[in-house]
Formats: C-alpha cells, sequence, structure tokens
C-alpha cells in the first residue's frame, strides 16, 4: 500500500518531470492527492467517476489550441499570422514556440491520467469488492485514451519516451531514472496498436455517457494502422485496418449524422456520428469548447471573440469552389451572402458581408475584411442568447470536440484498400466515401479510380478545421515524402486576396456607396497576388518553403533544457 499511497503523491510526475510544468492547476481532477487509492475506490460509481476525467479538461492543454494549430493551420487549411500562432501558418515552429510546449505538456498530461488509472486503479478496486468487469472497461478506457495521446504524439513530434509506470520511476532510487531516452516511432505505434488492441476486447459495444466503446477502439486501431503500414510500408497492417474499418461500419449499428448544419452543435454531441470526443460543457476555465471564442468572427455572433483575422486559406477555399453546390461549405467558412438562422437571433439571424458598418453610423466599421474574405463556421455556435445558455464567458462552449467521427472510418476504410497503391477501384471503397458524400449533401460524388490525392482531397473538405488534416498529410509523406512536399507547396500560402480600388473610381461616392461596393465580390475582389505583407522576426516572409525537416515539430526547449537526454538518439523500447 505504501507505493499505492506515494502514486498519489506523484500523479503528475510526467507533467513535472517529462514536461517540466507546474502541477497546481492539475490537483482539481479526481483522485486529488489528499485521497489514497484504497479509500477512494470503493465502488463502480467511484471508479467510473475517475475514468470520466479522462474525456474532459484533462485534454485541455492539448485541444484549445495546440490541436487545431498542427492539425489545421500547419497544414494549410487556417489562415493567421499573429506572434507564436502565426509561426504554424509559416512553418517556422521551432522549440521556443509556447504552443509548441503546451501541446507536448497537454498530451502527456493525458498519458499520465491513463497511467494513473492502469497502475494503481486494479488492485484497490479489487481490494474494495469492485467487480472484475467494472475494472476492465476503466483499464480499456485508459489505455484507449493513452494510445490517441501518444497517436498525436508520434505525428508531431515522431520520437518521444513510452511512459508506462511513472512510480517505478520515482520509486527506484536513481534520480536518473526519471530522464527517459526517446522512443523510436515504430516502437510507438507498436505499443498504440497494443492498447487499442486490449481496449477493443473490452470495451463494451454501446455507452449511454458518451464514452469509447469497442466500435472506437476499432476505428482507431484502423487509424493507427494505416499510418504504421504507411510508416513501415507494411502491406500487411493495412490488410488490418482495412478488417477493422469493416466491422466498424457492417457491425456497430452506427448510423452517419445527416445534418451536416448542426453536426458541430451542442445538438449533436454524443451522436452515433461520434466514435470519440472530448467532452465539453459551459463552467469552469478549461471545461469547454474554446473554438467559439477562437474562430468567431466578431461581437455579433459572440460574447468574446478572437477569429477576426483567422479564416479558410485560399488553397482550401479553390478546393471548394471545385465543386460549387456543396453544402458542407456553408458549414464549414463563411463568405459574403452566407446567411445563418441559428447566430445573431436577437437581430433576425447573421448575414455574412466582407464589411459590416453600423446602419446609424456609416463611418463606424463593426466587421472588416480579413486576407480569406472569409471566416470560419465549423464549431462557430454563437452568443450564450442563441444557444440556450450554451457559451460561457470561460472560452467554455458546449459542443463537443470530434476526435474521431463514424465518417472518418468510412474514408478510411477506402485507404485501407488502397493499401501502399496509387489508387483503388474497389466498389465498396468508393460506395463508402459516397455514402458519406451523400449523407452530408456534397452534391457529387467520386469515381473509380480514386488516387491518394484525390482521397486526401475529399477527406480535406470533410475534416477541415477538425485537426485532421496534417495527420492526412502526413501520411502521405511516409508513402511519397517528395510529392507531399509538392502538395505542401502549392498552397499559395504567401497569398492574400488583393481589393480593386484603381479600377472602381470611389471618389465622389457617398458613404452608403462606398459601403455597397465594400460587399461586391465581382466589381471589388480581383482574386489573389503574391504579398509582402507577412513579417517575422524583422525580415519579409514572401516564401513559405516545406521540405523533409518541416515534416517534424521540433522537441521543446523547456523540456529538452531540462531533461537533455531527449536530445540523444531513439532507443528501442522493445527487447525483441
Amino acid at each position: 500500500m505504501k507505493k499505492m499511497k506515494n502514486l498519489f503523491k506523484i500523479i503528475y510526475f510526467l507533467i513535472v518531470v517529462m514536461t517540466m510544468g507546474g502541477c497546481d492547476d492539475f490537483l482539481t481532477v479526481v483522485p486529488q492527492d489528499s485521497l489514497v487509492a484504497e479509500n477512494y475506490y470503493t465502488s463502480e460509481s467511484n471508479v467510473r467517476a475517475n475514468t470520466a476525467s479522462l474525456y474532459g479538461s484533462v485534454w485541455w492543454d492539448f485541444h484549445t489550441q495546440f490541436m487545431w494549430l498542427a492539425g489545421d493551420e500547419l497544414a494549410g487549411d487556417i489562415y493567421y499570422t499573429y506572434d507564436a500562432e502565426g509561426q504554424f501558418y509559416y512553418n517556422q515552429v521551432g522549440a521556443g514556440n509556447k504552443f509548441n510546449n503546451t501541446g507536448w505538456e497537454g498530451l502527456y498530461r493525458v498519458v499520465s491520467f491513463s497511467n494513473s488509472i492502469i497502475n494503481d486503479m486494479p488492485s484497490s478496486a479489487r481490494l474494495n469488492g469492485v467487480s472484475e468487469d467494472v475494472i476492465q472497461k476503466a483499464l480499456g478506457e485508459a489505455r484507449f485514451m493513452r494510445a490517441v495521446a501518444y497517436y498525436y504524439i508520434a505525428e508531431n513530434w515522431g520520437e518521444a519516451p513510452i511512459i508506462e509506470n511513472a512510480t517505478e520511476l520515482i520509486t527506484s532510487g536513481n534520480v536518473a531514472d526519471i530522464y527517459v531516452n526517446k522512443h523510436t516511432q515504430s516502437n510507438l505505434y507498436r505499443f498504440m496498436c497494443e492498447d487499442l488492441e486490449f481496449a477493443a476486447s473490452i470495451l463494451p459495444n454501446t455507452d449511454e455517457e458518451g464514452r469509447v466503446t469497442k466500435w472506437s477502439a476499432l476505428g482507431m486501431l484502423a487509424k493507427v494502422y494505416i499510418t504504421r503500414g504507411a510508416y513501415e510500408a507494411n502491406g500487411d497492417y493495412f490488410t488490418l485496418a482495412k478488417e477493422y474499418a469493416r466491422q466498424v461500419i457492417e457491425e456497430s449499428n452506427l448510423a452517419l449524422y445527416d445534418n451536416f448544419s448542426s453536426m458541430f452543435d451542442v445538438e449533436a454531441n454524443n451522436s452515433s456520428e461520434s466514435l470519440f470526443s472530448i467532452q465539453c460543457m459551459v463552467g469552469s476555465y478549461g471545461d469547454g469548447n474554446a473554438r467559439n471564442v477562437n474562430w468567431s468572427r466578431g461581437s455579433r455572433i459572440a460574447d468574446q471573440t478572437w477569429g477576426a483575422g483567422k479564416g479558410p486559406t485560399i488553397s482550401l477555399q479553390e478546393l471548394f469552389n471545385e465543386q460549387p453546390n456543396d453544402a458542407r461549405r456553408k458549414w464549414t467558412y463563411m463568405t459574403h451572402g452566407d446567411y445563418y438562422e441559428n447566430l445573431d437571433k436577437a437581430n433576425g439571424g447573421y448575414t455574412y458581408q466582407f464589411s459590416y458598418r453600423d446602419p446609424d453610423d456609416l463611418d463606424t466599421q463593426v466587421e472588416s475584411t480579413n486576407g480569406m474574405l472569409a471566416h470560419i463556421k465549423k464549431y462557430v455556435i454563437g452568443k450564450s442568447a442563441d444557444t440556450g445558455g450554451q457559451v460561457g464567458t470561460n472560452q467554455d462552449a458546449g459542443n463537443n470536440i470530434y476526435i474521431l467521427r463514424l465518417s472518418d472510418v468510412y474514408f478510411l476504410y477506402a485507404e485501407a484498400t488502397m493499401g501502399l497503391g496509387e489508387s483503388t477501384s474497389d466498389a465498396t471503397a468508393i460506395g463508402n466515401i459516397n455514402k458519406v458524400l451523400d449523407t452530408q449533401g456534397a452534391g457529387y460524388n467520386v469515381s473509380a479510380p480514386l488516387s491518394f490525392l484525390d482521397l486526401i482531397k475529399e477527406r480535406r473538405k470533410e475534416f477541415a478545421f477538425e485537426g485532421n488534416s496534417w495527420y492526412d498529410i502526413k501520411r502521405y509523406y511516409y508513402r511519397d515524402n517528395t510529392a507531399a512536399i509538392e502538395y505542401l507547396n502549392s498552397m499559395k500560402r504567401d497569398q492574400l486576396y488583393q481589393f480593386d480600388f484603381n479600377t472602381n473610381n470611389l471618389d465622389g461616392l457617398s458613404t452608403a456607396d462606398k459601403y455597397v461596393l465594400e460587399n461586391d465580390r465581382n466589381s471589388y475582389v480581383i482574386g489573389w497576388e503574391t504579398t509582402d505583407t507577412g513579417e517575422w522576426d524583422g525580415e519579409r516572409v514572401n516564401n513559405i518553403v516545406f521540405n523533409s525537416s518541416s515534416m517534424y515539430i521540433s522537441l521543446p526547449a523547456e523540456v529538452t533544457t531540462k531533461a537533455p537526454i531527449l536530445l540523444e538518439g531513439a532507443v528501442d523500447y522493445y527487447s525483441e
């Protein structure tokens, strides 16, 4: 029991030692360090209360910014150029980037919480007569979460330490043991698969509380095995991934969510589309979804707003423009003329205009254009008054954040069918993608043969702003380094939409007429062109170039300064 008590005193060991962050803000998460395990895991409800902590605020440091900065902005889907966040757009994320550090800390925080359950809960729960079924399900949840955290760690930083039991490290009597070598990326994939295979074997088919299930684990296994297969050029892993995806699609009885316009609102929380979502609620700082604040354009549609300068990139917009009837576009990003009845309800809804001026004072500009002439809609749900109180003032909207959607598994089936090949004509694979497109109102279908690049582009539209795109590009890179880098360098990141002030004579026009002209896309906008408006460290940025060194983020300096062993080469975690 002594080691068990010690564990709760050092439950946040990984954050303190491996990420060198403070732990005071973590101590509000059950179990608190004042509790000892044998007095806490006394019932099924206590065990489930503990595993519930794995679904919410433990993910905050990851999802509040790093998730979309890496997953969407680095991937070329979100335009934003300010300060440390802008470094992701400019492909200049260094070891000193603060969001690089909080992303690493946040993911290892999830690992730490998962490990505390995996290593401490079983013996104390058994001591208190908790059923083995409850214990095993809790282990399945914790190992699922640990695997997901390591998936993001591997794809962003490549080589990283695998930590299974911090207690053994801290109680070994050797201070040097707390500093752990990095392990190889292949080892990380193997470790994830072992965790997910265990979770798939033990988790239930359903859970009314929105917790992960067998299908969640199988869907994540499909994604990890596809990634592992691409990284290691091993076709057998694609075969496994295809079978796991098939089981989810054909045996789960889960249905695709059929209303893309509300899929990212509170009403869709824990629908059958959600295989794993971070559970969000209005409450304290860290409890909710911060995207409503981070991405909202202005005060007309949000109680708090930081999103005026953010928008969908030119390349993402051009991709959507290839299919102008795609209903998903309007609910992915807003551009001129789009109307949303669920925003600004007090004023009859919200119509997006390039520029909006106070009707009673046209010299006062309330909303102005950004360089993309568009703003993000996905996950933006409005004000508290628009949502029945589902938006707070602590960056805490109540709409959940998807980590794995059912639609993703339909796409993964096609990717697994393709294997290491350049395309697929498999009717089931094509049919699965078209089922998603039909359900979501895309207004078109794909046809055979479907190339890998076409698949990536289809995924880009379906999962834009969900933190997926960078990891799709990484799989492309594993398959074909050169092609993936060419794809990244084709995204026109150094360009903005420009306006035709010269052709349109503004002299002599009334303020009201100028306001009309500001919102006349046909006469006002002349398309994009190279711009030198970007600045970084006093130097002009006209050319944002990716190469092989761009495909992994540097380990955070705060980590390597305290644990220089992480600068050494990776070692094998497995002895065989």
